[in-house]
């Protein structure tokens, strides 16, 4: 009996110290910064106190509203490196900061991205958690998208097909929004379908509709910029007679911009695996 009581105590004990990791784990931003663009965060308290991992970040502080910080990148095609941000209220904001060349124009309100996580809990048949999805998410948003595959311009705005990445059942599409106008696009809503590739005579085209189970994406893009987006659904395949269609809507507009992915570009998925935190 007593050897059965230890044993609980111990099993408490590391459930307990489990949790307590599990909670002791802070939330890093993915941030990508450019060369000749300004990244703009936006904090709800002043800034005191700015710490980088090196001096690839180029980093302004206005005297004028202290609670804004403004970075470009030193160098390009820098590795990641570490941000920390402390405010005066002793909040602390931990980011990874990559090298992008295409950082988002519009300025980043902290306090929204502290409020809203876009991760859902919709994860069967996958073998990562909510929390992992969300890093990998993250991940995927800080790489260079590399041959970009465009779809049709709608309004000087298109989509574009970057890398697509897989993780233990779980697949990650980085896309591109490219805004040639000098009207800022607002976005709307995402829709996502699997659908057939041709319509056949007096049939119905059949659409299946999917939904992400976490993004990472801009509440829109600036005129003349660029910004790029990921989503990441439960692991699917398609025939090649069928397409992956993706449609991004404009708030207040018209310019509502399509894309679609075909078979061979999901097959060729990457895997793609966190970077490991450098030792001390």
């Amino acid at each position: 009996m007593k050897t059965f009581m230890i044993l609980i105590a111990l099993g408490l004990s590391q459930i307990c110290h489990a949790q307590f990791a599990q909670q002791a784990r802070v939330k890093t931003y993915p941030l990508g910064i450019g060369w000749n663009k300004t990244t703009v965060l936006i904090f709800p308290a002043a800034v005191v106190s700015a710490d980088f991992g090196n001096g690839a970040i180029l980093a302004e502080k206005d005297p004028e509203a202290p609670h804004i910080l403004k970075l470009k990148a030193g160098e390009r095609y820098f590795p990641s490196t570490s941000m920390y941000v402390m405010t005066v209220d002793k909040e602390l904001y931990p980011f990874t900061v990559s090298y992008t060349n295409y950082p988002d124009a519009r300025p980043i309100k902290m306090a929204e991205q502290k409020n809203a996580e876009h991760t859902t809990v919709k994860l069967k048949g996958t073998g990562l958690t909510p929390g992992e999805v969300a890093d990998f998410v993250g991940e995927a948003a800080s790489r260079e998208p590399g041959a970009i595959k465009w779809g049709k311009r709608q309004g000087k705005v298109r989509l574009g097909t970057g890398q697509v990445f897989q993780h233990e059942g779980v697949l990650f599409f980085q896309l591109a929004v490219e805004n040639n106008s000098n009207i800022d696009f607002l976005t709307e809503k995402w829709e996502f379908f699997i659908r057939d590739k041709k319509q056949s005579r007096r049939t119905a085209v059949r659409r299946v509709p999917l939904e992400p189970v976490a993004r990472k994406t801009a509440q829109g893009v600036g005129g003349k910029s660029g910004a790029i987006v990921v989503f990441a659904f439960s692991g699917f395949t398609i025939s090649d007679a069928k397409i992956f269609e993706i449609r991004c809507f404009e708030k207040n507009g018209d310019r509502h911009s399509m894309l679609a992915i075909r078979e061979k570009k999901i097959l060729k998925a990457d895997p793609i695996v966190l970077p490991q935190p450098k030792q001390d």
